[in-house]
């Protein structure tokens, strides 16, 4: 195979991860087909197993580029906190708890159920647990104290928090409204050191 063919090669496969993840966060793994990513990516069905052995290492990978973009957005987000002077932690979880179009649904609550099902050898169990790890080590380097523990819990805290209440808002809608807020107070004020303010 010749470079520029190598090349295009290369960028389909990408391709067809990157719209996999988009389906599968839009609409999980099982209701998304092959031939459903494929189509959508502009490519031929049967050129799929040219890149990927299975459905099942397509998700693994979809998964793991859904977490990549996400710590790149999360990156982008704090950067621009900072730089207009506002609070990071508060800044991601006001932008973690926005709505957003169900192909960028967070990987964490995308994938979790499908995730739950699979042994702990699946490469896409394994895949979401790196991105987890990744993505809270990246919301510690962002929003973080380094060296104090209280700090690190309450970010812990914060982060299951804004996980929860995102699940929470996706089933229950507005039933769900107050979470999110709450969510997003304790990020403004937990992460340093207080606590959210009291509702009358």
């Amino acid at each position: 195979m010749g470079r520029s063919s190598r090349q295009q090669a290369d960028a389909n496969r990408a391709r067809i991860v990157e719209i996999a993840s988009g389906l599968f966060r839009a609409r999980g793994i099982e209701a998304v087909s092959i031939g459903d990513v494929m189509k959508a990516a502009g490519l031929t069905q049967g050129g799929f197993y040219r890149h990927f052995a299975s459905k099942d290492a397509l998700a693994a990978e979809a998964c793991t580029f859904a977490f990549e973009q996400a710590i790149r957005f999360w990156r982008r987000v704090a950067e621009e906190a900072r730089r207009d002077g506002r609070d990071v932690p508060g800044a991601l979880a006001a932008q973690y708890l926005a709505p957003r179009a169900p192909e960028r649904t967070c990987p964490m609550i995308a994938f979790a159920a499908e995730v739950g099902r699979r042994n702990p050898e699946d490469p896409l169990r394994q895949a979401y647990a790196t991105g987890v790890r990744r993505l809270f080590e990246t919301f510690e380097d962002l929003a973080g104290q380094p060296g104090d523990p209280a700090a690190q819990d309450r970010l812990r805290m914060l982060f299951a928090g804004m996980a929860g209440s995102s699940l929470l808002a996706q089933a229950a809608g507005d039933a769900a409204a107050g979470f999110k807020q709450a969510a997003v107070a304790a990020a403004d004020a937990g992460a340093a050191g207080g606590h959210p303010p009291r509702r009358s």
